[in-house]
């Protein structure tokens, strides 16, 4: 004789099914909520980026460029990714950047703040991941001495 005997598989499928879907779906969503935090902020550098580089070119002396492409680009950022953090604008020129021929290059460069996740200054360095992007606009006005 056995001494165990086959018992009968009387679980909870409802119960099973919602533990497993948790376990699966929870990461999922976590994962699509972050990623669409990232790509937006990726979006918003680039056009922030690209915004300042333009708007730096068209300018006639450096200190009123820089100042207004920073601005440009500060604006651009608050109003397409607000919950970024730290931007920080830069500008590279080659050759001189507002007579023809030069180029300036902006780059961007913010944080993001990664969705359900404190913010304490302590760990905001493990809490959020950094973005970056570069634009190069150059000089094309003929005739214009800087």
């Amino acid at each position: 004789m056995r001494r165990w005997a086959l018992r009968e598989d009387t679980g909870s499928a409802a119960l099973e099914f919602i533990a497993g879907a948790i376990v699966l779906l929870v990461p999922c969503v976590y994962a699509v909520l972050s990623f669409g935090a990232i790509e937006s902020a990726q979006f918003a550098v680039t056009g922030a980026a690209r915004h300042a580089a333009r708007v730096y070119v068209e300018q006639a002396s450096p200190a009123t460029a820089t100042n207004l492409a920073r601005r440009s680009a500060l604006v651009s950022l608050t109003e397409q990714a607000p919950q970024t953090q730290s931007p920080r604008v830069t500008f590279a020129c080659r050759g001189a950047c507002l007579i023809s021929g030069g180029s300036v290059t902006v780059r961007v460069a913010v944080r993001v703040p990664l969705p359900l996740l404190p913010q304490w200054p302590a760990v905001r360095r493990f809490t959020s991941v950094s973005v970056a992007a570069s634009s190069t606009q150059s000089n094309a006005r003929l005739g214009v001495a800087g």
